[in-house]
Formats: C-alpha cells, structure tokens, sequence
C-alpha cells in the first residue's frame, strides 16, 4: 500500500482477514470462498490479484490455525504433510492457469466452483 491510501483499505483489510480467520478456524474454509470476494468489493482488487493476494493471507490464516489446533492434538501431521505436498504441486499449476484467463472467465469459473461445492454440501 503506498502512502497515498487512507487508513480504511487497512481496516478493511484486517476485518476481512479477521472474517476469513474465524471462518477457516470453525469451517476449515475462508480463504478463496471469503477472501476473494471481499478483497473484490470491499477492497478493490481486481479479479486476478485478489485470487492471488488471499493465497498470501491463507499461508499465515493457516499457520495460526495450525498452531491452535496442534497445541489440542488435533493435527494428523501425514494427512496433513501429504496434504501440502499436493497442494504445493497443484497450487503451482493452477497459479500458472489462472493466468492465462482472462478476470471475467476467472470470475466464471470460480462462481461456478462456489456454487457446485454448496450444492453439493447442501445435498450431502
């Protein structure tokens, strides 16, 4: 953020991390389901860098999470290891996709993702 901005993206910011965290603390979700929606309306991102900047947010919404969880003995650390090896292999791959899209057919996919994953948990 330059010096130009006023304090209200940083407020902004920060209420929508708080938003994400608790949803990712209770639900395990948040970062793209929350996150990039409202760095879109609230924060003005344009469609790629609010993709791009909630993975930032997930990484420390993650490790906070993590800690808390670990500190109960909730964690299955192979599950979880096994988890990031894929997701480190994938997310790659898919940062590399979804720049080759342009933000309205971005915006299509990702809508179209969020409303198959609740009809889905909906239905069972």
């Amino acid at each position: 953020m330059g010096a130009e901005r006023s304090v209200a993206p940083w407020v902004a910011s920060v209420a929508a991390g708080a938003v994400a965290g608790a949803l990712a603390g209770f639900f395990g979700v948040g970062g793209g389901i929350v996150l990039v929606p409202l760095s879109i309306w609230l924060l003005g991102l344009d469609q790629h860098r609010a993709h791009a900047t909630s993975l930032a947010a997930i990484f420390v919404i993650a490790l906070a999470g993590t800690a808390r969880f670990a500190v109960a003995g909730s964690v299955d650390w192979v599950v979880g290891i096994g988890l990031g090896a894929g997701g480190l292999v994938g997310s790659t791959y898919g940062a590399g996709l979804m720049h080759r899209l342009s933000p309205r057919a971005l915006r299509g996919v990702f809508a179209v993702v969020l409303v198959v994953a609740g009809t889905r948990m909906v239905l069972g």
